[in-house]
């Protein structure tokens, strides 16, 4: 019986190395297939660059400030030469400049500008008169004071004049171009406190942006905003974060952020909707790659470079991405060959065979 037990663990101890060393054989025939097989590739060499991680948004442009074409008084209305027979939307206006006037000859006889100017220069020159006899030890201290007191009334009295007179005048309060421009004719009588149209400063435009909850850590006061409009799909318009609401909308989760946008050109009008980037981070001079090229093998991300006719797996650590490049952080040199082409079926070290170069 020992014999018989002692055969049988002899016979199972063969079988067992027969079977390891045909599986060893069946390994390196496949692995000798894998390093005798050529695949014809493409390659291309790595190159640095530079990638940034946007915010993408939308939102409706409005203008930088707008301001009311108010009468004060009540009167005839009549239009300044420069807006012709009636106001226009789309003139451009400077601040301070008379586009409308309203005829009221009692408020004017009222004002009594005429004689408010002759009386502060009356008073200035009695001013004068009371300084120099003051001088020469011919009047008191006192009647100088009151003089000078006579004078600083009668300035104010002329200055409050000069208000009233110009609230028959309509100026633009700001520099920009008329719009909402209410149709009245030439003469027609206006009461007061009656809206005939608006300035709008858009030589800068502002954009409301609603930005997600899960963002807020990338934006930031300063950041750079570009926005895209359909009108002009060439053009790309920069400004920057100019205010960002700290509370947050309890509906919809999101923050507003506030981009201000230039505009000298006035191509941009209030009212459109536009795309917006906000750009959250840049990292300039660095190795970047197509997104497509970046595979994942048990758990890491590789991508596979050409060395002496064969390709060999990297192991890569990422940075920042976008829709068409990765930066990477490590394991790739500027000037590796990058494989570009057949990456999917390789493995480390199989042989291969360039055909071209990518640009």
């Amino acid at each position: 019986m020992a014999k018989e037990g002692s055969a049988i663990v002899i016979w199972k101890t063969a079988l067992i190395l027969w079977v390891i060393v045909g599986f060893w054989g069946c390994t390196r025939q496949t692995e000798q297939r894998a390093v005798d097989l050529t695949v014809p590739v493409t390659v291309k060499p790595v190159e640095v660059g530079t990638i940034e991680d946007v915010v993408s948004t939308t939102g409706t442009l409005r203008s930088v400030r707008v301001a009311n074409l108010v009468t004060e008084i009540r009167g005839n209305l009549s239009f300044s030469e420069m807006a012709g027979r009636s106001l226009k939307n789309g003139i451009r206006v400077k601040k301070g400049q008379v586009v409308a006037r309203v005829d009221n000859p009692e408020w004017v006889i009222g004002v009594r500008l005429e004689s408010k100017k002759l009386a502060r220069d009356t008073a200035q020159k009695t001013l004068k008169e009371q300084e120099v006899l003051f001088s020469k030890g011919l009047t008191t201290e006192k009647e100088v004071e009151n003089a000078r007191k006579a004078w600083q009334d009668a300035v104010s009295s002329y200055e409050d004049a000069e208000i009233q007179k110009a609230k028959t005048e309509i100026m633009a309060p700001i520099d920009g171009v008329l719009s909402e421009v209410s149709e009245i004719t030439q003469g027609t009588l206006v009461n007061q406190n009656v809206v005939i149209g608006k300035v709008v400063d858009y030589s800068q435009v502002l954009v409301d942006l609603k930005i997600p909850n899960a963002q807020i850590g990338k934006i930031a006061l300063g950041k750079e905003v570009r926005i895209f409009n359909f009108a002009f799909p060439d053009v790309i318009f920069k400004g920057e974060v100019s205010a960002i609401d700290p509370v947050l909308d309890e509906n919809t989760r999101t923050f507003l952020a506030i981009g201000t946008v230039d505009n000298p050109d006035l191509s941009l009008r209030p009212g459109m909707f536009v795309k917006a980037d906000i750009v959250s981070e840049t990292h300039q001079d660095v190795v970047l790659i197509s997104r497509k090229l970046l595979q994942r093998r048990r758990n890491e991300q590789v991508v596979f470079v050409e060395e002496e006719g064969l390709s060999q797996q990297r192991e890569v650590k990422t940075g920042l991405e976008n829709r068409e490049r990765v930066e990477i952080i490590s394991g790739l040199e500027p000037g590796d060959r990058m494989i570009t082409s057949n990456y999917e079926t390789l493995r480390p070290r199989t042989r291969v065979r360039i055909t071209g170069q990518d640009n």
